[in-house]
């Protein structure tokens, strides 16, 4: 009964008790559960973000046998997030998960890509050298953006 009254008043309050847990980490998905405890027929909205910005994000709505086993809800709060069509990137992201917009992990969740695996080092000295030709691009650019801006100034 005491704890039916506590659900009640949290739920009157807009708090909630979030349980989670995270299975797996790779460089191509976050795999795991999210449950309200106070609202179990609710799939919790799952983010995973590298400071403000949002990587990737899904609802916590999988049936999943083993939640069913456990009790844990209805079983259907399973979640994976994809994170195959991210940017790439040669350094390592440190993300954090997110769950109905609540920072739920202490430590940063560490990704890089599997590219990065792949070809080691090769692959972070290639996107320096992307870098710097996309630099070099861009002020070729922005220079015959200039010359045409002026020429068009001129013949006013």
């Amino acid at each position: 009964m005491k704890r039916k009254l506590k659900n009640f008043i949290k739920r009157l309050l807009g708090k909630s008790t979030l349980n989670y847990h995270i299975d797996a980490v790779s460089n191509d998905r976050v795999v795991g559960w999210a449950l309200n405890a106070t609202r179990p027929s609710d799939p919790c909205l799952v983010e995973l973000k590298d400071g403000e910005k949002t990587l990737a994000k899904t609802k916590a709505a999988t049936l999943r046998e083993d939640l069913v086993s456990a009790g844990i809800g209805n079983g259907c709060h399973g979640f994976t997030l994809d994170l195959e069509m991210l940017p790439f990137s040669a350094d390592g992201r440190e993300a954090h998960l997110y769950i109905n917009g609540k920072r739920v992990t202490n430590s940063p969740i560490s990704i890089k890509s599997s590219f990065t695996d792949l070809l080691g080092d090769f692959s972070i000295e290639m996107e320096r050298r992307m870098d710097a030709l996309l630099a070099i691009q861009n002020e070729r650019m922005q220079r015959e953006f200039d010359y045409l801006k002026q020429q068009l100034n001129t013949d006013k």
